[in-house]
This record gives C-alpha cells, structure tokens and sequence, in this order.
C-alpha cells in the first residue's frame, strides 16, 4: 500500500482469491459496528477510493512509488504458472501440469531470462516492446513456427492475467498482428524428411528380429517393434497389459506413463484423455503370437506386455529410446536433431501412410492415433495420391467432338 495511505489508514488491505478482489474497511459510524467492507477488482482502484475518502494528493514522488508498486512482467509470468496449478484437483492431472510448467519454465529462461522486458512493469510495457522483444528473440535464434507460438504463448497467458486482474488497462498482446513476422521464421521440416525410408524401416525391424532372437527376455527390443506397428508414443506403451488392453480384434489405449520427478507414474488417462482403439491387423496379430510366446517362458506372473525390473513392473519411456539409438548407430542411421529423428518417427511413419493411403482421411487417422484432425492435417498429409489423380484426370475429355 502507498505510504501516504498507511500513515493514516488504519485497517488492513489485502487480496482474496475467493472473489478475486482487493478488500479493505473504512470507518462508518452509520452502521452498528463503526465499519464498512470496501473491495474492488483492482488493487490501483482501491488505493484511488482510499486517496477521496481521507481527501489526499498524491506528490510526484509518491506517483513514483505507484508506479514501483507494479508487477513486473517476470513476476506476472510466474503468478500464471501457479495459477495453471492452482485449479487442478486430481493427482494425476497435477503430474502433467507439472511436466507442461517445468517445460514453459525453460522456454520463459531462452526467450526472456536476463533481459530488460522481463523487469519491466507491467502496466508500463507497450506494444512496440512486445514487438521488439519477439523481434530480438527472432534474430537471436533460428525459430520455426511451433517455438515462436511457444513463445508467445508466454507472452498471451502473461498479458491476458494482468488484463483480468486490472493491473493492466489495455492488453497490448492483442493489438500486434504477428503475420509480420512470418518471413523471419525458419520454413518447418518437411513431412517426408521427418520419417523413415521404407528402407530404413525394414533394416530397424530386421534388426529387432535379430536381438529379439539373441536377447529373448529384454523387453525393450519387442516394445520398439511394437511401436514401428501401431505409431503409439513412447508413453503408451509400458502400461499396456494383456487381460485389460489386448482384445480379440483390437487393442484398447486408455493410459499412459509420465515422468514424474526423477521416476515414472502410469496414470488412467492418455495424452488427449481420449480411450482410442487400433484394429489387430494380420502384422499385430503375428507380433501378439511371438511375443505371448516369449511372455510366458519368461514372464508368466506379469500383466505387462513388456515387463522390467522396475517399481512400475514395466519398461520405462526411455528404455525404447536406448534402445533406438543403439540400432540406428549399429546400422549407420544418422539420427538428424533438426529433423527430429528418433522412436516417435516411426508415429509419423504410421499415421502418414494411413493419411496419404486414404487420401487424406484425417478423421481415421485421428481416431487410430489420438491427435486431431487439424494436427494429422498439418504434420502428416503431404498431398493427394499422384496416381488416383492421374487416373481422375485422364477421364477428362478437352475436345469435344
């Protein structure tokens, strides 16, 4: 509180999230306890009640100390992240939000650790710096869309909070047209490049076969074939379990395994919080025959499909990741980070062949792999099939008899 308002207020000021308002008391001798509640949204707006009911004016200086009294973008920033886990109820959705802060965290110290913008008052930061410091973040790094939406998913969630709490007047975020910088962003890698040739598919999967064979027990090596088949992310595939997932003409997908701390939970939920489920296609069905076969030689107390000696009782996510790495430096398969190589292209290997196989059908492909239309639209579908367009376009007739 202003110091002006502190040597002659003598009631407390303060902030109640049940409301979400700034509340204080003012003496009132017409009602029968002498006092009366005052609240408003904006801690500013209650100072400036303050200020007319005791007639005072605040100096040049003390205009100074308000201004000082602002939050400064750095400090908003990181009032969002707890609120983001404030609102969450259950274990499980907290573990996630947890994982998707401590992600925003790296990404708010790349974009704005250590410059000025982050110590700006809030309430004082201007359309032109949100545009500068977009602008110093894009010549400072070689951003594709994805980051710079990450980045100014920061910088939204920021000025939309200080908006709803009226420490700001204006949202500035809304007022910059961010097409303009679209020439400075780094073209996306193209779909073809972020999989793999069907050449290297088949000499992974010949690889597999080979450890497989060596190394019957090791779950891992069946865990990635698995993965090559059905495109699920790494997370989807610990908890899988015979008696609850595989049934006779499908597998059901309703969990995942997160990172949490420094060890791994299974939670009752996948990535979307969509149960999906994927027809046993004859390839599955001969992999479920092989690896039942092995389960219940080594593993016939387990309900995992790929157990280890873990505290889940599985395989965790980064052991099939090893385990891919090892493979493609056996086979000389260069794993390209711009490209993002790595287990999740064989998700991309998937999903695109069933995009590009249906013309585009995105619902399917949506369904069978858990992301939306719009996602299997933007990152998979690399075009109409060439030859079914041929066909189309041969039946046109140009000359007419």
């Amino acid at each position: 509180m202003l110091k002006i308002l502190k040597e002659v207020h003598p009631y407390s000021v303060f902030y109640s999230e049940s409301d979400n308002r700034w509340h204080t008391t003012i003496a009132d001798n017409t009602k029968v306890n002498g006092r009366r509640p005052i609240a408003r949204k904006n801690k500013l707006d209650l100072e400036k009640f303050l200020l007319e009911h005791y007639h005072l004016e605040l100096t040049h200086e003390q205009l100074q100390e308000q201004d000082d009294e602002a939050k400064t973008f750095k400090e908003v920033f990181e009032i969002a992240q707890n609120k983001k886990l404030q609102y969450i109820k259950t274990p499980e959705k907290m573990i996630s939000a947890k994982n998707t802060a401590l992600k925003t965290d790296s990404e708010y110290r790349r974009y704005f650790a250590g410059t000025d913008f982050e110590n700006m008052p809030i309430n004082k930061i201007t359309k032109n710096d949100v545009e500068n410091i977009c602008l110093e973040n894009l010549r400072k790094y070689d951003l594709k869309k994805k980051a710079f939406l990450s980045m100014r998913g920061i910088l939204k969630s920021v000025f939309d909070l200080a908006f709803s709490e009226y420490w700001i007047s204006d949202n500035v975020y809304q007022r910059i047209i961010f097409k303009k910088f679209n020439d400075m962003l780094i073209p996306d890698t193209p779909t073809h490049k972020r999989v793999h040739s069907a050449k290297e598919f088949s000499d992974i999967l010949k690889e597999l076969h080979k450890k497989q064979k060596a190394q019957p027990k090791f779950s891992t090596y069946w865990a990635l074939e698995l993965q090559m088949i059905m495109g699920l992310r790494r997370g989807e595939i610990p908890p899988l379990c015979w008696n609850a997932d595989i049934k006779d003409t499908y597998v059901s997908i309703t969990k995942e395994q997160l990172t949490s701390g420094n060890g791994y939970v299974i939670v009752e939920h996948t990535k979307n919080h969509k149960e999906r489920f994927f027809p046993i296609t004859n390839d599955l069905q001969e992999f479920l025959i092989r690896l039942k076969a092995m389960h219940e030689k080594y593993y016939p107390d387990s309900q995992f499909l790929f157990p280890a000696d873990t505290p889940n009782g599985c395989i965790t996510n980064n052991a099939v990741y090893k385990v891919y790495q090892g493979i493609c430096k056996t086979l000389g398969i260069e794993i390209i980070k711009g490209e993002i190589k790595g287990p999740h292209s064989f998700r991309r290997n998937a999903i695109t062949e069933v995009v590009n196989s249906t013309n585009g059908n995105v619902v399917l492909a949506s369904a069978l792999f858990g992301n939306s239309p719009q996602v299997a639209k933007e990152n998979y579908y690399t075009g109409a099939n060439l030859a079914i367009a041929k066909e189309i376009l041969d039946k046109r007739i140009l000359v007419q008899n």
